[in-house]
């Protein structure tokens, strides 16, 4: 009979095998894996209204406050480095989001772009020209005005056609996710229930196929999908021989990205999602998962960025009320019967002042005692990698509309309850309940 822990191995296997895929139609992307945040963080829609509308279009300065609020809890919570050596051990996978240990990745860029040596050849006036056609057309800059203040200020926000490369690829990563669970769904249908996805992965495979290959064609036809990229490889080629320029148009776009919020008047680098309207859009994808699946998720466990392994599925209380100390409640309690069901999404993490092209680039060195005082360089290239900056989050996974269908799951989960406090909140795996 599957346990607790059972179960959420299921679970994160599962979305693990949906949203990085793993076959030829849909290959998982090199260098990426998961930062499961354990447990989750819950969202209202209100919470993302600036990514949808922006701050400065709120028709009043209350609103552009609340707005301005929601975009540095975000900002704050989107601002750090994650630790990818943890995949390459099964037994660190819990735990590795944890923003108020971590170093931020602002910061540390900011460090970097600073303190770096540049390669100095001179640039020819072309190639100059050059730099700046494609810096204008990725990236506008505009001034606004302040509704409180009346103050005039610049910022740097992403050029339209930067925008519709960024909408054209949510897209393809929505369909890339829909055609996924679909194969996931079909692979780990079981009894009765599973005959609908098994008919609906044979009957409409092609189709779902044809949403990805079509989403993929917007990308690159009406995406700018080959033109952002080749300007990128451009920027790249050029600047590999004389950086100081693209440097200071770096530092410079990284200054004009700072806000200010109004209640803690702290500055912060603006963080947005891409698709903007994703708490109250349609279209995000279906997941279930139940206790007769759990062969499927040990049959499908991955090696080096494994999904469950290691990761303990007891529940935990934490926060308001009762005894805040986290404490596990028998991950190996049996679940005679389990249903789970929720619509899942993944939002692209854009950064307009933040260049990861930067990483890629040959041009740029640092030495320590010149500036880098860090006891690491920024990567060492190792497998794991070693290194103060070696890794930044690119997308975040939202869930909504979460039911759980379990006698033995409630009646567990109400023990917690009691013992905890009545208002605590209790963690299971990433989820928040």
């Amino acid at each position: 009979m599957p346990n607790l822990n059972d179960l959420g191995k299921v679970l994160t296997t599962q979305i693990y095998h949906t949203v990085l895929g793993g076959d030829d139609n849909v290959p998982p992307p090199k260098n990426t894996f998961f930062t499961w945040c354990m447990p989750g963080f819950p969202f209202t829609a209100n919470d993302l209204d600036f990514c949808a509308k922006g701050i400065y279009s709120a028709p009043t300065g209350e609103e552009m406050n609340s707005r301005l609020t929601h975009a540095f809890s975000l900002a704050m919570l989107m601002d750090f480095i994650p630790d990818v050596g943890a995949p390459y051990s099964n037994a660190r996978q819990e735990g590795m989001y944890k923003p108020d240990a971590e170093k931020r990745l602002s910061e540390m860029y900011r460090q970097i772009l600073r303190f770096s040596k540049v390669v100095a050849y001179e640039l020819t006036d072309k190639q100059k020209e050059r730099l700046e056609k494609f810096r204008k057309l990725l990236f506008t800059t505009k001034k606004v005005k302040d509704l409180i203040t009346d103050e005039e200020k610049e910022v740097t926000e992403e050029s339209p056609l930067l925008k519709v490369y960024n909408e054209k690829m949510a897209a393809y990563v929505s369909a890339a996710l829909e055609y996924n669970s679909k194969r996931i769904a079909s692979a780990a249908a079981t009894g009765p229930e599973g005959k609908g996805a098994v008919a609906d992965w044979s009957m409409n495979a092609q189709i779902y196929y044809l949403k990805v290959k079509a989403a993929n064609d917007a990308w690159t036809s009406g995406g700018y999908h080959n033109e952002v990229d080749g300007m990128n490889a451009e920027i790249n080629q050029i600047t590999e021989r004389s950086m100081v320029l693209w440097k200071q148009q770096l530092e410079e776009t990284y200054e004009k990205g700072v806000v200010t919020g109004t209640d803690v008047p702290i500055p912060f680098r603006y963080t947005t999602l891409v698709p903007g309207n994703l708490a109250t859009a349609g279209g995000w994808t279906r997941i279930g998962v139940n206790h007769e699946q759990v062969k499927w998720a040990k049959d499908n466990e991955v090696t080096s960025s494994s999904a469950g392994g290691g990761v303990n599925f007891g529940f935990c209380s934490f926060g308001g009320g009762g005894d805040s100390t986290n404490r596990e409640y028998e991950e190996t309690h049996e679940m005679h019967s389990f249903n789970l069901d929720f619509e899942m999404c993944q939002a692209v993490i854009v950064r307009p002042w933040f260049y990861p092209e930067w990483f890629a680039n040959h041009g740029w060195t640092l030495r320590k005692g010149e500036g880098w005082t860090f006891s690491d360089m920024p990567s060492n290239g190792g497998n794991p990698p070693k290194g103060e900056f070696i890794g930044f989050p690119t997308q975040a996974i939202f869930a909504r509309n979460v039911k759980i269908k379990s006698r033995d799951f409630v009646s567990a989960y109400k023990k917690v309850s009691s013992s905890a406090g009545g208002n605590a909140s209790i963690g299971w795996g990433p989820s928040t309940i």
